[in-house]
This record gives structure tokens, C-alpha cells and sequence, in this order.
């Protein structure tokens, strides 16, 4: 392997994939943005400013307001404390808390908690880490009482969309084991068709899920120390971009009612001239301008610059999947090497799972003429995994595409650049005899991002910019 690559080979195990996920900026009713209310407490406040929730958010479009303890009180769109509160009653957000909260009647104007948060589009609300403190099962069944009632008051509202979170884990200090057992239970129960099936305007984020352990505690690379179960940086920044995720996923999935549905952008932008054939869109690699690859795949196509990701619809043509049992996963723009903008991979996986991300790509001979692909990276923490992979077609267009690629272990949670030759492309082995046995680049139809270990979890965040292609 040449030196320009800094990352270490592994025995490439990349996913094909299909599907696409067409993103497009949220409004709700009457063309307005889409108004999300976060209730919280202290785990809130950290995942919201620690994890770059606001900033997330305000990227995709939303207007995203929290409030947290009374003394706290709202804050607007813009992280502005108002100096205001909503009287929740006791300060208590416990599920005993909510029960309160979400029985108080409807007022027009606001005369408490509850008419304050229905006057936004989405409602989400979740309890602090003392509520996985399940210390028995009669505990179990009076959390169950009080989120069935919550359920059937947020049936009364279908036009709005409620997204209850799962409690938050404990450190072992603080709970445990058949509590820990209970809480996991619980986020089991609220996530499960059990609680879901037949309230489409009901998602749960499975807060617990994200942060706890095998045993059901807070894992120990999230704690601040072993007597405190708030969340620490590295999981809030590894959580944030999931939640937002999640949420955003669940708003453009919401139908009933339609005050917070994503309209039919096509009338509205003009429509872009076809992609020119590939032997007239090449260009030579110290231009400065690159032709449009059209509506799929990186911006350009050609030799030099694909894809620094700073349109604000970089990824709007890019597809997601996940094994089943991935705790979480996003593919989201963060931010990116010396500003700007990247795609961000964010995930929680167990042993032997996988997920990822890609775009679909128009074959380009003029790939032909680069010797590899460079893009820079960092991760946090150091120490994931990163499949690269690419959809090779074969040219008679026969069968599926061939999936090549490289597995890489990367080394440096600073950003880094990162060369690979096309020489250094591998067949995934699971393809079998099937399909094309040589990588040409000139095929290439997708381009993948996969992340996922089969020796053990993996859990965090990968950023990637400035992908070029490269002679030389």
C-alpha cells in the first residue's frame, strides 16, 4: 500500500445495498417551519449543547425550542434564555410527572405545561436518569398505567406529532442489577408494537438503548465518573446527531393531520438540464470548474473534486440502511475539515452488526483517468471502522453491481487525509463468483459508506469531506 494511505487495511466486508431517501426541507401547515418542543431536564440540556441539537436542527430547517427545570424555564430557536417558564408542576419530569402534565386540561391561551407544549408541531418529552431506578415490579406496572393513560390523551391530538424518549441509564452505583433489568425492559415495552401499533403519531427514541450497557447501565466510556450518571461529552456528541436523526426521520414519516408534512418541492425549484454524456463532462483535474453529474451522486463526476459537501442538499439523494438490532444510526451533515460542511456517520452497534450510507453514481469513463480516490476523515472516538465501498456494473448490464472496496481502521480523531488506489480495491468475498471480477472505475454506479465490526461493539461518529479523485 502506498504512503499516502494512513489508515490500516482490513479484509473488506462491504454491504450492497438499494433504496433511496429523498430529503427535503420541513415545513408545517401554511408553509411555516416545523416547531419542535424539547421537555428536559440536566441529560437534555447536555445532549441539546454538548451534542449540537440546536445547530442540527436549525440546519435541517426546524425550529427547535427546549425548556428544562422550571429555574431554567424556555429557550427559543436561537439558544436564547427567555426568562420565562411553564410552571411544570413540581418540577417533575418522572414518568408520575408526565401523568400530571399530560392530565392538566386544554387551554386557549396557555394556562399550563401541557396547552404550552401543543402549541408546537412536535411535542417531545423525556424523564430523567433517576426514573431507570425500577426498583420493582409493581414499579414496572405503575409506569405502564401512567404511559397508557399519556398514550390515549396523545390520541386525542393526532395532528401533532409526540416523541416520548426512553429513560436514560444509570451507573451501577446508583441502581441495581434487576433495576437495570427493568429499566431495559421498559424501553423494551415503550419501543415495542405493544405500545406503538395503531398511534401513527407516536415515536419513541430509545434514549436507554443508545447509552447503556449489556448489563443496562450507563457504559463506562459515557461516564463523567462512576457516581454520576449524567451522559459525558462523547456520548452526548455521539447521541446528538442520532436523536436528530430520529426525529427528523419521524416528522417526514408523519401523515395524519399533515401540519407537519414535507411539500412537493419539485413544483416549486426549476428543473436542471440533463447530465452531458461522460466524453463531454470530462474535464481536465487543475480546472476549477467540474460538470453537474444531474439529480444523483456527488456534484461532479469527472477527475478533481466530487463531493465537499457544502450544498445544503449534499445528501438529499444519498440511502440509508441498518442490520436489525443497530441501536441507532444516522447519516447526517456535520461539521466539516476547516469549516463548512461534511457527511457525518454516527452509530451504536453491537457485535457482528451493520449499517451505512451511500449514493447512486452515473457510470463516468473519465474515472478511467485518476489512479485512486482521496478524501480526509476524523472520528471520535479513534479506533472505528470504515468500510469504503463502490457498486461496480458490469458493462454487457448484466446482473447486479459487483461490490469492491477497503476496509479501513482509523487511527486519529484529528482530521486526516487519506489516499486509496484503485489498485487497492478487493472484491467482497461474500459476492462470490457472482458478477465482474476486476475493478474498473469507469463502472462505478454507487458509492458506500459502512460502518460495523464483527469482533466487537462499535459506537460513535466518523466525519468525511473533500472527496477528489487523484492521479498520481
Amino acid at each position: 500500500m502506498r504512503g499516502h494511505v494512513v489508515l490500516r487495511l482490513l479484509l473488506i466486508g462491504t454491504v450492497a445495498v438499494s433504496g433511496l431517501i429523498v430529503l427535503i426541507a420541513p415545513t408545517a401547515a401554511q408553509g411555516e417551519p416545523v416547531r419542535i418542543i424539547f421537555m428536559h431536564h440536566s441529560t437534555g440540556e447536555g445532549l441539546i449543547w454538548e451534542g449540537n441539537v440546536r445547530e442540527a436542527f436549525t440546519s435541517l430547517g426546524y425550529e427547535f425550542w427546549d425548556h428544562g427545570y422550571n429555574d431554567d424555564g424556555l429557550v427559543d430557536a436561537a439558544g436564547t434564555y427567555l426568562g420565562t417558564h411553564w410552571d411544570v408542576p413540581d418540577d417533575n419530569t418522572d414518568p408520575d410527572g408526565w401523568y400530571v402534565v399530560f392530565n392538566q386540561p386544554y387551554t386557549d391561551p396557555p394556562a399550563n405545561t401541557f396547552s404550552h407544549m401543543l402549541a408546537y408541531d412536535v411535542i417531545i418529552f423525556k424523564s430523567c436518569f433517576p426514573a431507570s431506578d425500577i426498583q420493582s415490579e409493581d414499579d414496572f406496572e405503575t409506569y405502564r398505567s401512567y404511559f397508557l393513560t399519556i398514550r390515549d390523551v396523545m390520541d386525542q391530538y393526532p395532528d401533532k406529532l409526540f416523541i416520548p424518549f426512553t429513560t436514560p441509564p444509570l451507573v451501577p452505583n446508583e441502581t441495581s442489577p434487576e433495576a437495570a433489568a427493568r429499566a431495559r425492559r421498559w424501553s423494551e415495552y415503550l419501543t415495542s408494537p405493544d405500545y406503538l401499533e395503531g398511534h401513527p403519531n407516536i415515536a419513541v427514541f430509545d434514549f436507554f438503548s443508545t447509552l447503556a450497557d449489556a448489563s443496562g447501565y450507563l457504559r463506562a466510556e459515557y461516564r463523567g465518573d462512576e457516581y454520576d450518571s449524567h451522559p459525558n461529552q462523547l456520548a452526548n456528541q455521539t447521541v446528538g446527531p442520532l436523536f436528530v436523526a430520529f426525529v427528523d426521520q419521524a416528522i417526514r414519516a408523519f401523515a395524519p393531520g399533515e401540519p407537519v408534512a414535507a411539500p412537493d418541492m419539485a413544483a416549486e425549484e426549476p428543473a436542471e438540464e440533463a447530465a452531458p454524456p461522460a466524453d463531454e463532462a470530462a474535464v481536465s483535474a487543475d480546472e476549477e470548474d467540474y460538470a453537474p453529474a444531474g439529480d444523483i451522486g456527488f456534484s461532479a463526476q469527472t477527475v478533481g473534486l466530487l463531493e465537499d459537501f457544502e450544498r445544503d442538499s449534499a445528501l438529499d439523494n444519498w440511502w440509508n440502511y441498518a442490520d436489525d438490532g443497530v441501536a441507532a444510526f444516522a447519516c447526517i451533515l456535520g461539521e466539516g475539515f476547516e469549516g463548512g460542511q461534511a457527511v457525518q456517520v454516527s452509530y451504536d452497534m453491537a457485535l457482528d452488526k451493520y449499517a451505512g450510507c451511500g449514493t447512486d453514481l452515473l457510470p463516468d469513463a473519465s474515472w478511467a483517468g485518476a489512479d485512486g480516490i482521496s478524501f480526509y476523515y476524523r472520528t471520535e472516538p479513534a479506533g472505528l471502522y470504515l468500510d469504503v465501498g463502490f457498486g461496480v456494473a458490469d458493462p454487457t448490464g448484466a446482473g447486479e453491481p459487483t461490490p469492491f472496496g477497503i476496509a479501513l481502521e482509523t487511527g486519529s480523531e484529528e482530521w486526516t487525509q487519506v489516499v486509496i488506489y484503485w489498485d487497492d480495491m478487493v472484491k467482497a468475498d461474500w459476492f462470490g463468483d457472482a458478477g465482474v471480477d476486476e475493478f474498473d472505475p469507469a463502472q462505478v454506479v454507487w458509492f458506500s459508506l459502512n460502518v460495523g465490526y464483527w469482533e466487537g461493539v462499535q459506537a460513535g461518529s466518523i466525519w468525511l469531506d473533500n472527496v477528489q479523485l487523484i492521479t498520481g
